[in-house]
Order: structure tokens, then C-alpha cells, then sequence
């Protein structure tokens, strides 16, 4: 399942917690809270585990990085799309280079 990585990271920093900490408190190896903590991926079992460590729900575990917003409504968009949006317009219209050699 995917899991918000940046909130799972935030959580244990706030317990004050290394990773190595967390893993045994979850009964998980090191290896496995490092890639949680970057890809975001757990298995059903380590969410438990995760959210029973942190005193939450699975689902408060769960919220994806794209679906959080600010006080004023605005969702989050990850630093990639746009890059990968203008590159995409550039490789596909050609447009830019257009521009800058003629």
C-alpha cells in the first residue's frame, strides 16, 4: 500500500526516534523503514505495525503527498510535474529550441 513518506518521516522525528528506533518498535528491519520512508510503500503488515507504533489509523498513514492542501484550499503539486510537463511541451512542439536558434 502506498503510504505519505514525508509524514511517516515527520512522525518519528517528532517522537524524537532514529530509524532503527522505529524498526524495532515495529518489529520491521531497518531496510524496510528506509524504503517507507523514501518510496513510501509498505505492506499491509507494516502499515499496522507503523500505525500502531505512531498511536493512528492506517488511513492518517495513507494520505498521498498530492492530496494535502493549505489552509486556503490549494493542493500540492510534487516538484516533478511541471519539469516534466515543460520538458514534454519542449521534446513535443520543439517550440523553445524554435526560439532560441532562429
Amino acid at each position: 500500500m502506498q503510504l505519505n513518506p514525508q509524514l511517516i518521516r515527520q512522525l518519528r522525528t517528532d517522537k524524537g526516534w532514529t530509524q532503527q528506533q522505529l524498526a524495532e518498535i515495529c518489529a520491521l528491519s531497518l531496510r524496510t523503514i528506509q524504503r517507507i520512508e523514501v518510496h513510501g510503500i509498505a505492506s499491509l503488515e507494516s502499515s499496522k505495525a507503523l500505525a500502531a507504533a505512531f498511536d493512528t489509523e492506517i488511513r492518517l498513514l495513507e494520505q498521498a503527498i498530492s492530496t494535502e492542501s493549505d489552509e486556503k484550499g490549494f493542493t500540492a503539486v510534487p516538484v516533478w510535474v511541471p519539469i516534466i510537463t515543460f520538458i514534454a511541451g519542449v521534446v513535443a512542439g520543439g517550440g523553445l529550441i524554435m526560439v532560441l536558434s532562429g
